[in-house]
């Protein structure tokens, strides 16, 4: 019975020994384990040298991802930038001119539609060029039959010309080209029934027009709310 009880003691302190190296083996594994993950963060999740985290996993040394998370491109930081051309920059539409030719013709025309409801009156013009030469810019004028109350905010490129005119800027027009659109939508004095909207061009650019016909316009519309078109 001694002889048991002393093999039993013997047991019993191989237990603690082996629980005492089992608990010590796996600090160690968590030790070595922390070590790989700071080496690993280091290098993939933005340890030293790389506060924001930025360097990613599978780039070339020192190459670092942009803002898309793209390694080419260029939002990829540390990559040159191609310089730009400034002849590219600074080159100029062919089709556009600053200045008309001596001598240079074209052919403007202005199509659209007029409408009328509650004392409103809407008018859509789009410019276009038949060439054959370019225009640098042109003007329309655009008269009514009823005073403006002149209370809207006119759009870009437009003024008053009177209390019955407005003068609107089509912009440049290559040949065979279209200008910029305009939309006016402007409160008329008192209710009339209809108003009559004279358009023509204003100033052509310098160029010579030998068709007017089909950029003077002369469009009564009722105020009924529908589209006159011209």
């Amino acid at each position: 019975m001694a002889g048991m009880r002393r093999g039993s003691k013997r047991f019993t302190g191989v237990k603690r020994f082996t629980g005492f190296s089992a608990g010590l083996g796996a600090v160690l594994v968590a030790v070595c384990g922390l070590c790989a993950g700071v080496a690993h963060g280091g290098a993939a999740h933005g340890g030293v040298g790389d506060p924001v985290g930025r360097v990613g996993v599978g780039l070339a040394p020192g190459v670092q991802r942009g803002g898309t998370d793209a390694a080419v491109g260029p939002d990829v930081e540390g990559a040159p930038a191609a310089p730009a051309d400034p002849a590219v920059l600074a080159a100029p539409d062919p089709g556009v001119v600053a200045q008309a030719p001596a001598g240079a013709e074209a052919d403007l025309a202005y199509h659209g539609h007029v409408s009328l409801w509650s004392g409103r009156v809407g008018v859509w013009v789009e410019p276009s060029n038949h060439g054959p030469a370019a225009v640098p810019d042109a003007t329309v004028r655009l008269r009514f039959s009823t005073p403006l109350a002149g209370t809207e905010q006119l759009p870009p490129g437009c003024l008053r010309g009177s209390p019955e005119t407005v003068l609107c800027s089509t912009g440049a027009m290559r040949a065979a080209g279209a200008g910029r659109q305009i939309a006016l939508d402007l409160r008329v004095a008192g209710s009339p029934a209809e108003v009559v909207v004279n358009i023509n061009t204003s100033w052509s650019g310098g160029v010579g027009d030998r068709n007017p016909d089909n950029n003077t316009h002369r469009v009564l519309a009722p105020a009924t709310g529908d589209k006159y078109a011209y």
